[in-house]
């Protein structure tokens, strides 16, 4: 068995999908798994220049790995896999570039190919709901933890050290900003700010860092340092930065939306992501009730046992076998 691995080329800073796939590649190769990687080296304006290099280099397994999903064109649908991580670029379009959208990303792949896979059950229920006729061949597996599970700690709690994951609209900081103005916390925040969050870090007087295309290493410093990621995202396909939270011992507070509420199982303080109130009551309780805290690193590194690469790699192993049998 050998997987054929085909890439996006990742915009700044927008690593998540090839930071999970590294960890999947690792476990594969620890079970004797071949592979070989082709990332895709043109612009969006030149996608038949991938088509053309995709389809040289296809395999006896392909697997796209997230977000091209227009390049499955070019692919064998007998002998490729395709991962939707989230259909986010559906809503966020209009008009013609909408329609486009979804006959490149949306209704030409997933009519055309066997095997589909999505990160959670809420992808595959936007899917099912836009195209109805593909649902019985989409499977759910979810993503994996990418950092080491540290042994249970519980951190320093002199002061709160907050960490948001993330600057897009979606991430709902400036919910997070306007939560804990006038509390004592020092924020860490992972992203590049636009002119409105800076505003209102400047505003509200801040003690904050910001790390913009930090290293793998750097970003699980930051959730060792930190005892509270604030994650209360409007739209996931999954919401990764929760299990690696939870695996280094840091506090979550997150949306009561799917499908943050589910990966974050019960090691969590669940919000509604648009109540400013609701973030700021999560903030206080953490900070005042030390039983809480006990129980939700508690709880967060029971949950993460249930997201390991070793599970989550026999999940896709089982779809490479059926495509070598052609079932």
């Amino acid at each position: 068995m050998k997987i054929h691995f085909f890439e996006r080329n990742p915009a700044d800073g927008q690593v998540s999908i090839e930071k999970l796939f590294s960890v999947i590649k690792k476990e594969l190769s620890r079970k004797g798994v071949a592979y070989s990687v082709f990332v895709n080296p043109f612009k969006l304006s030149e996608m038949l220049k991938t088509l053309m290099y995709f389809k040289k280099n296809q395999g006896e397994i392909n697997h796209i790995t997230g977000d091209i999903h227009w390049s499955s064109l070019a692919l064998d649908s007998r002998k490729t896999l395709l991962t939707v991580h989230d259909l986010s670029g559906y809503y966020q379009h209009t008009g013609l570039k909408k329609k486009l959208y979804y006959l490149l990303w949306i209704y030409l792949p997933l009519k055309k190919l066997r095997y589909i896979t999505v990160i959670s059950e809420k992808t595959k229920k936007e899917i099912s709901w836009l195209l109805p006729s593909v649902a019985s061949k989409i499977k759910v597996i979810p993503n994996c933890i990418t950092v080491d599970i540290l042994p249970i700690k519980f951190k320093d709690f002199s002061k709160m050290k907050l960490l948001i994951v993330g600057t897009r609209e979606n991430k709902n900081i400036e919910k997070v900003l306007e939560a804990c103005k006038d509390l004592n916390i020092a924020l860490s925040i992972v992203g590049r700010l636009n002119e409105r969050q800076s505003r209102l870090l400047e505003d509200y007087q801040y003690d904050f860092s910001n790390y913009i295309n930090i290293s793998d290493e750097k970003l699980r410093e930051l959730y060792d340092e930190s005892n509270v990621l604030c994650f209360p995202s409007t739209y996931e396909g999954f919401g990764l930065p929760i299990l690696e939270a939870q695996a280094r011992n840091c506090m979550v507070i997150t949306s009561d939306l799917s499908p943050m509420k589910d990966v974050a199982g019960k090691g969590a303080l669940l919000v509604n992501p648009h109540h400013t109130e609701e973030i700021r009551n999560a903030v206080l309780r953490i900070a005042n009730e030390e039983d809480l805290r006990r129980e939700l690193v508690i709880r967060g590194q029971e949950n993460v046992k249930n997201y390991t690469p070793d599970w989550v790699v026999e999940q896709y192993t089982e779809l490479y076998k059926k495509i070598l049998a052609n079932k």
